[in-house]
């Protein structure tokens, strides 16, 4: 009898962290979601604004700092400044 139940108890032990690792496989982002994430953010940052006006923002807690320029697609996109040539 406690072979029987020992059995059923660690078959169904299995089963629930099978279910749980699955679940817990779903959650992660792709690197292309925080891409289109970072985008969309950065061309809400220039919304409003003209080519080449000064802008920042913060995301996930690092501070951005640069200018609206135009991307590919002619809308306004936050640009970072182009690093100094020595």
């Amino acid at each position: 009898m406690k072979n029987i139940a020992l059995k059923a108890f660690s078959i169904s032990l299995m089963c629930l962290m099978s279910f749980t690792y699955a679940n817990a496989a779903q959650h992660k982002t792709s690197k292309t979601e925080t891409h289109n994430a970072m985008t969309q953010l950065q061309m809400k940052v220039c919304h409003k604004k003209k080519q080449g006006e000064w802008v920042s923002y913060n995301y996930k807690g690092v501070l951005y700092n640069g200018t609206c320029q135009p991307n590919a697609h002619g809308k306004l996109q936050f640009m970072p400044p182009a690093p100094h040539q020595s």
